[in-house]
């Protein structure tokens, strides 16, 4: 699973205009999913952000999705689950 760190907004934006090549190296399927992926990584912390959320550590494509690790209004580390198709946020369960 190709990991994308995210120290900021402005970073993430910039990760997501690289190449797939220059991610970790997701298997054909996965590179196929990203591209076809109405969301980009660009606007998966876009989402994030305006959904309340504060700084964006760390990107991850899984599963159809973007998973994202960013701060709670408090400050604390949350896991999120952006939908590829929609943009919609939710709470990642463990």
């Amino acid at each position: 699973m190709p990991r994308i760190p995210a120290a900021s907004l402005a970073f993430a934006l910039a990760v997501a205009a690289l190449p797939l090549a220059a991610m970790a190296a997701p298997d054909a399927a996965e590179q196929q999913a990203i591209a076809a992926a109405a969301v980009d990584a660009g606007a998966a912390v876009a989402a994030v952000r305006n959904a309340g959320y504060g700084a964006v550590r760390d990107l991850e494509w899984e599963r159809g999705a973007w998973e994202v690790k960013a701060t709670d209004a408090t400050g604390r580390s949350i896991e999120l689950r952006v939908d590829a198709t929609t943009g919609a946020v939710s709470r990642r369960d463990r």
